[in-house]
């Protein structure tokens, strides 16, 4: 298994973050041609909503594809949504894209679950969109506000196998701007990702051709490029440069400088590979292998913890003693 989940001192800094925020409860969002407008409650990283709807909303899947489906809806999970309204305004745009199709076509609902690590974050979003949310048709979609930690594999385990797409708009850059990595020699993908990709490859369903959807400043992530549960990663570049950025958060690399000049936002489209296992494969492709103490060479049965001995990995660099170890692995003759 990969993790346990975040810190206490992390959930308790995301409480505190939002608690700091207006209140949701006096403040009623602004609906214009039915489609909400941010309010002073709600705050966007990375980029506007508006600038990526269109773009989202592009790559769910195709009504052709709904009716191969043993499913009639489209499952959609968003992780760290923090007090956006991504899901909701993508909800709508969604449903106004289809009144303007064939209505035949498409008798699929939409339904949508925002998550976050903090308590706090869901009450405020409950209380700030639930006229809204309580306005939709069931027959057309849904949205719910639910807690959830995306570092942990076990308290998620009811989400496994449930989802056509997941969203992110923010995690994936909050945690590789958390791993800094300092230490010549470490590993080149942040810790914080394997059990982050591994649960989001656990809780794309199966069969379906589904997606982990990323929105970054990042026109990089290795850690997607190389992920072994995806299929393929397609990076689309979406121009933001003409929308205003009020309330915007950017989110930078450690060698980065936060910058509001540089208006480019990327979206990455990473399609499910199901015939990956969490449990089982090692989580990168491309790379020498991220040695741990509980992986075993097949052909002597002896562990990297013994391979190492006593030596602590971390003061030559991960990097070396991965290549140590791969080079045992495939000329070890038993």
């Amino acid at each position: 298994m990969d993790g346990d989940g975040q810190k206490v001192k992390t959930k308790d800094y995301w409480d505190s973050f939002y608690s700091s925020l207006p209140s949701a409860g006096d403040i009623n969002a602004m609906v214009d041609e039915n489609l909400v407008q941010t309010s002073s409650s709600a705050l966007e990283w990375i980029v506007p909503y508006s600038a990526v709807l269109e773009t989202i909303s592009s790559i769910f899947p195709q009504s052709n594809q709904a009716k191969s489906r043993a499913s009639v809806s489209v499952n959609v999970l968003e992780i760290g949504c923090g007090v956006s309204q991504l899901s909701l305004t993508l909800l709508q745009r969604l449903l106004l894209n289809r009144q303007d199709a064939d209505p035949c076509d498409d008798h699929r609902a939409y339904c949508f679950v925002a998550t976050d690590i903090s308590p706090i974050c869901i009450e405020h979003n409950r209380i700030r969109d639930d006229s809204l949310i309580n306005s939709l048709d069931t027959a057309d979609g849904s949205l719910g506000y639910e807690l959830l930690d995306v570092l942990d594999d076990k308290s998620s385990s009811a989400h496994h196998r449930s989802y056509d797409i997941i969203l992110d708009k923010g995690t994936l850059d909050t945690f590789l701007f958390r791993s800094k990595r300092k230490q010549k020699g470490s590993s080149s993908h942040p810790p914080l990702l394997k059990p982050l990709l591994n649960n989001v490859h656990r809780w794309l369903r199966t069969g379906y051709e589904s997606k982990y959807v990323v929105i970054s400043p990042r026109p990089k992530i290795k850690s997607l490029r190389d992920f072994r549960g995806f299929a393929s990663v397609r990076r689309i570049k979406v121009d933001a440069s003409t929308l205003i950025v009020n309330n915007i958060v950017l989110v930078t690399s450690n060698n980065e400088k936060s910058k509001t000049t540089n208006s480019d936002v990327y979206l990455y489209e990473c399609v499910k590979d199901d015939s990956y296992n969490p449990d089982d494969n090692l989580p990168y492709r491309g790379v020498v292998c991220d040695a741990e103490d509980e992986f075993i060479c097949v052909k002597c049965g002896m562990s990297f913890k013994h391979f190492r001995g006593t030596v602590n990995v971390k003061d030559q660099g991960e990097v070396v003693w991965s290549r140590r170890w791969k080079n045992h692995v495939v000329h070890c003759k038993g």
